[in-house]
């Protein structure tokens, strides 16, 4: 019985410090709680098939490419924006629509 204890004990240990290193470069902290990325920045992806997809503004379910270019000068000439994009992991050219929110925050669209 102990032998099957220390097995187990051993395997969840393997386990562990395999899923730390599969994480790359996250911290237990973010692991267990999640990334906090704070900003007031929302960034929503598009998922044209999605079933909240008729919640999107049109801008972003059908972009042309004044709008686009309008989004992502607007990502371009704000830091704190880009910045923002950037720990998400958000391209710039993936930005569809920017919206600034009643707080005055900005709501992002992106592929």
């Amino acid at each position: 019985m102990t032998i099957k204890i220390a097995l187990a004990a051993a395997v969840a240990a393997m386990t562990f410090s395999a899923s730390v290193a599969v994480a790359g470069n996250w911290t237990p902290k973010e692991i267990l709680f999640g990334k906090q990325y704070g900003g007031n920045v929302m960034a929503i992806k598009v998922d044209r098939g999605g079933y909240d997809r008729h919640s999107y503004p049109l801008q972003a379910r059908y972009p042309t490419g004044n709008s686009l270019a309008r989004a992502q000068g607007e990502v371009a000439e704000d830091p704190s924006l880009s910045a923002a994009l950037d720990i998400r992991g958000i391209a710039p050219q993936n930005v569809l629509w920017v919206q600034t929110a009643m707080n005055g925050g900005k709501i992002v669209y992106f592929r």
